[in-house]
């Protein structure tokens, strides 16, 4: 195990990259052919897809994301309390990894069954629906039943291992997906129905997605289950079944669950429900105040303008989440100076990247999507819609690292405090929406607006967190970062960016786009130039001299 902070932070970074990677590969996989797909399909179908993944998303968020956060906190070194005493982690990590199934099982079927009689009578009488709907439970199911692989390859830092197997899960996801309407396309299934109307053809649709859900779900779990048989079950000893830990002869210091893991799932799964409110609650929203056809719309933009959060922002944030739980388990002066860093670091690029996005995102990405979603979806409101998204996506970015950052290091009661205030951004939330949806009918521009309201409170209230606990802990280094290469890369944009609106606006040609990317290429320029020097910091692996950067 890693035993030092440089250890620690040389595998979360190869561990990140592992992550990008893997998404990189499973989005090329899902980008080819949903392109293909969306030229068959129609915004309904779009939408009641999106309602079935909210349905499996959600399932699966209560059931497990408590506990894969908790599990982070299993430290493989031994305190002086005689429960932890000789006790094997990795068991620890199998035990409480039947949770998430105990959760799921019962909430997957009250959930399901609750959408399934509120749910339009139009999609309830399609043909093979309830076909669907059994094949995604069984996919819940299945996916539930691999928790224990992926905790305890999560534990053992395997990113690796845990990127190949969800590629491949995803492929034959899109595969099976993708297969199964093609093939009834062109005739080559179900051929003794003679039935090619559009109903029939949705049911269809319908069906590809679920049978693609059960693909994943098989896929990841006999990968994992072949990989814990070659790999782990005869060098790291544990028991896949749940078993009572003994950590002394003295049998009352016997467990199943260590009680200070336990005690923080409580807390974080208390929080986790209003996040994911907050998180899921556009999905809520726009089910509650738009049509099916919106719904398709936005499902479709949160899709592709949601690229470059999936590919780069996710598995970041995840590795940072892992890297601070385990760094600073033990804060002395050299992990915190070292957590200081990693942090202003990622603030800075992400700084970088979100001017990148503002300035270029909205004049280039309808262009851009009119040749990726053929006639049937290019109306004004999509086109419209995505460059309004792409403000979006740096306050979500954001967002991401600093709450990655609260999960590692809050205590029990930060994270208590933290739940009521994201209660309160629950209510600003859906008032918002509700004004700017219904109110001042601004559809789906109305609920980006609410969520670019809700994610600027969460970033403020998580970046103060941080400020605090760098000062609680007297760290002779600020947290503030030295400004003066971002205040000249800024002015810099800013010029670029009146350029590029003045001489080139809504790029409508690729003479136009050619230009508008010929300016990017510049300011990313600019932007590598000023910071040279903390590049080849990180290419060389050298420490910095100043904490500050900049």
């Amino acid at each position: 195990m890693a035993s030092s902070g440089a250890d620690i932070l040389g595998k979360t970074t190869r561990g990140a990259t592992f992550l990008m990677m893997g998404q990189l590969f499973s989005k090329m996989v899902t980008f080819v052919l949903n392109n293909i797909l969306v030229r068959f399909l129609s915004p309904r179908i779009f939408g009641i897809t999106a309602f079935l993944e909210f349905i499996v998303g959600t399932v699966l968020f209560f059931s497990r994301e408590a506990i894969r956060l908790s599990t982070q906190r299993i430290s493989d070194e031994h305190d002086n309390e005689k429960e932890d005493h000789e006790a094997n982690p990795l068991q620890v990590c199998v035990n409480f990894s039947h949770v998430p199934l105990w959760i799921g099982a019962p909430l997957s079927v009250a959930l399901l069954g609750w959408q399934y009689r509120n749910i339009n009578e139009y999609f309830v009488t399609l043909p093979f629906f309830q076909l669907s709907v059994f094949s995604i439970w069984l996919s819940i199911i299945l996916e539930l039943l691999s928790e224990p692989f992926f905790i305890v390859n999560q534990y053992l830092l395997n990113y690796g291992t845990r990127s190949k197997f969800e590629s491949l899960a995803v492929t034959s996801n899109c595969l099976v997906n993708f297969i199964v309407i093609y093939a009834y396309e062109r005739g080559w299934i179900l051929t003794s129905y003679m039935d090619h109307s559009e109903r029939f053809r949705e049911g269809i649709a319908i069906l590809a997605f679920a049978l693609g859900k059960l693909a994943y779900s098989t896929t990841l779990l006999i990968c994992y289950y072949y990989d814990y048989l070659m790999n782990l079950k005869s060098v790291r000893p544990f028991n896949l079944r749940l078993t009572k830990i003994k950590t002394s002869s003295d049998e009352k210091f016997s467990f199943y669950f260590k009680n200070d893991i336990l005690e923080h799932f409580k807390k974080v799964y208390f929080q986790l429900c209003f996040k994911h409110l907050l998180t899921e609650g556009d999905k809520l929203i726009i089910n509650t105040f738009c049509t099916v056809e919106e719904q398709g719309i936005y499902s479709l933009l949160s899709n592709y303008g949601s690229l470059i959060t999936r590919l780069l922002f996710a598995p970041i944030e995840e590795s940072l989440r892992l890297f601070l739980a385990r760094l600073l388990s033990k804060k002395s002066s050299k992990n915190l100076l070292l957590s200081m860093e990693v942090l202003v670091n990622l603030t800075k690029f992400y700084l970088y990247l979100s001017l990148m996005i503002i300035i270029f995102g909205p004049n280039n990405s309808s262009f851009l999507l009119q040749f990726l979603i053929g006639s049937k979806w290019s109306t004004n409101t999509v086109l419209h819609t995505i460059r309004v998204y792409c403000v979006y996506i740096p306050f979500l970015s954001f967002n991401g690292i600093f709450e990655a950052f609260f999960s590692s290091v809050a205590t029990g009661d930060q994270i208590l405090r933290h739940s009521y205030f994201m209660m309160v951004c629950s209510f600003i939330f859906l008032i918002n929406s509700y004004i700017f949806i219904q109110y001042l009918g601004l559809s789906i521009n109305g609920l980006i607006i609410s969520n670019i309201i809700n994610m600027s409170l969460r970033i403020a209230y998580s970046f103060t967190f941080i400020v605090k606990f760098y000062r609680q802990l007297h760290t002779e280094s600020s947290i503030f970062i030295n400004f003066t290469n971002f205040k000249m890369i800024l002015s810099m944009a800013t010029v670029i960016s009146l350029v590029n609106w003045q001489f080139i606006g809504y790029v409508s040609s690729f003479n136009e786009f050619f230009t508008s990317a010929t300016l990017a290429v510049l300011l990313l320029s600019v932007i590598l130039a000023k910071e040279r020097t903390i590049l080849m910091e990180l290419i060389l692996k050298k420490p910095p001299a100043d904490m500050k950067i900049g």
